[in-house]
Order: C-alpha cells, then structure tokens, then sequence
C-alpha cells in the first residue's frame, strides 16, 4: 500500500488510518474527529473478525480458496469506507477512482506495484 499522505492526495479520499486487531489507531489523516474516528475503527475490527468467519465458510463451501480475506468494502449515499488488512479508507465515491484506489491499497510497494488481484 502506499502511503497515508499519498493516498490523502488523490481526488475522493476524504479520510486514510491504520489500525491494530485490537482496534488501536496507529496512524491517521483526514478532517474526522478522534471520537468518531475510534468508533469506525473498533467497527471495522468486528466486522472484519465476522467477515473472515464468512471467507471461511465460502472456502468450506465451494472448495476455493477465500482465506485469508484481504478486505471489504460498503457503499452507502454519497460514500465508501474500504477496509484492506489494516488500512482503512473513507472515499467520496462519485470523485473516486477506484481502480487506481484498489491498486494503490493492495500494492506491496511503497511506490504501488503490482497488486497481487492479476488474474482475476
């Protein structure tokens, strides 16, 4: 993934952060308030833990391969929260590109290689 500051910097990204499996904010940026911003971040750690229950009943399921579960995304009104791992994002949707937003979230580069998606 590349950086919070670099991804604050492309059109529709309102708010970035990282958090830990315990739901601690390790790093932040974005006009949202520390309170609010707690809330969503303890949310996104419970949803998460539910949705890789889910990945894991898919795999058990169809025999292919969902685990481990990268990430999630929901879109309501006029906005999108993207979880990846640890990261979270909060987008205007309508500005967004999110083919460039996936690619930048899921590079394991600093400088957004190739995200680990090629082949689907």
């Amino acid at each position: 993934m590349i950086g919070l500051d670099r991804l604050m910097k492309i059109p529709g990204v309102v708010a970035v952060g990282q958090f830990d499996s315990e739901g601690k904010i390790v790093r932040k940026m974005g006009d949202i308030p520390d309170k609010v911003r707690e809330q969503i971040t303890r949310m996104n750690v419970e949803h998460t833990k539910n949705l890789n229950a889910t990945t894991q009943t898919l795999g058990q399921l169809t025999g292919l391969e969902w685990t481990p579960m990268a990430g999630w995304m929901v879109w309501g009104g006029k906005y999108a929260l993207c979880v990846v791992h640890n990261n979270c994002m909060i987008i205007e949707a309508k500005r967004a590109d999110f083919n460039q937003l996936m690619v930048d979230l899921f590079a394991s580069e600093p400088t957004g290689g190739n995200p680990p998606l090629s082949g689907l």
